[in-house]
């Protein structure tokens, strides 16, 4: 992206005129940059100007407040940071960008699922990604160069095959969740704004958050990490379920008609509800398959417990 392009975008980010997709890709570039980079202010009296001058210069620009607050985080100095990098941009170079450690420049490639769309991805260390609908990966080009091979999960779920390379790490990126390996086979799933989940097949995983490690888990085991609360558990799982990546199946176990619901909406793209207090209580034991229709589907759903369906604007009401 050109700086002329940047800086426009910015100014819309900044007087909230900005559409959604303009929005994310500023959001998506600032939190490219991790806290370890971040450098404390020298002194106060350089802490507090840069903090008036930030202030100062976002009002005078601003006509209403943005949707979401980029600028004013629970630490000003990422802020100082943001505002050091725009006239940077205003003067000819592009900061659409991340710079690493060794002074390089990033690009990212975007790898996206759309509802009911898997992908494999094969990387450039011939590590495979096996990607599940509404998912969302964030690559850096020549990331196998680098002293740490990155990969960030921005939502939804992904089986990683990795490549070994004791000399270079690979650590997928999940909001505040790291993953560490040197060569295995794990998945990483990503709720938005809820938890994550870290589950290992093969070989042994390092999870945490940067600061501290949660646990070293191997083949079998499984941490759950809930992203509000920052508490975590591990727990032992069945290695069959990581054969659905290959096959394309949700297995669901003593699932919630809520779970059922984002099962469905995930292989076929279709929203299931229903007003029926009954319908919500309902437990599921069934295996969800995208090689079978989604009418058999509802047909096998509805059979469970002898419901019956009609569809409605917003999808399929269960009742």
């Amino acid at each position: 992206m050109k700086a002329d392009q940047f800086k426009k975008l910015l100014e819309q980010y900044a007087n909230g005129t900005a559409s959604e997709k303009e929005k994310q890709l500023v959001e998506d570039w600032y939190a490219s940059y991790d806290d370890e980079l971040m450098e404390d202010f020298a002194d106060p009296e350089t802490e507090g100007k840069v903090k008036e001058d930030i202030k100062t210069g976002i009002l005078a620009k601003r006509s209403q407040p943005p949707v979401k607050k980029l600028f004013f985080r629970k630490y000003y100095k990422y802020a100082a940071m943001l505002a050091l990098a725009v006239p940077a941009v205003f003067a000819g170079r592009s900061y659409f960008k991340k710079a690493n450690t060794s002074g390089l420049v990033q690009n990212f490639t975007i790898v996206e699922t759309k509802a009911g769309e898997y992908k494999k991805v094969k990387l450039e260390d011939e590590s495979i990604i096996q990607m599940n609908p509404l998912t969302r990966l964030r690559i850096p080009d020549h990331f196998d160069q680098q002293p740490e091979r990155i990969v960030y999960l921005d939502g939804g779920e992904a089986f990683f095959e990795v490549s070994k390379d004791p000399q270079h790490p690979f650590i997928v990126k999940a909001q505040q969740i790291r993953t560490r390996v040197l060569g295995t086979k794990f998945a990483v799933s990503l709720s938005k704004g809820t938890d994550a989940e870290i589950s290992v097949s093969e070989g042994k995983v390092e999870v945490g958050d940067g600061h501290k490690v949660f646990d070293k888990l191997t083949y079998g085991k499984r941490l759950n990490y809930n992203l509000k609360d920052k508490k975590w558990k591990v727990s032992q799982f069945p290695l069959k379920e990581h054969n659905a990546w290959y096959v394309n199946v949700i297995r669901l176990r003593n699932a919630s008609f809520a779970e059922l619901s984002r099962a469905v909406k995930t292989i076929y793209g279709i929203k299931l509800s229903s007003r029926n207090r009954n319908v919500a209580a309902y437990m599921y034991n069934l295996h969800i398959r995208s090689t079978l229709s989604f009418d058999e589907t509802l047909k096998v759903i509805c059979s469970i417990h002898k419901n019956k369906y009609r569809r409605t604007k917003n999808g399929i009401e269960i009742y």
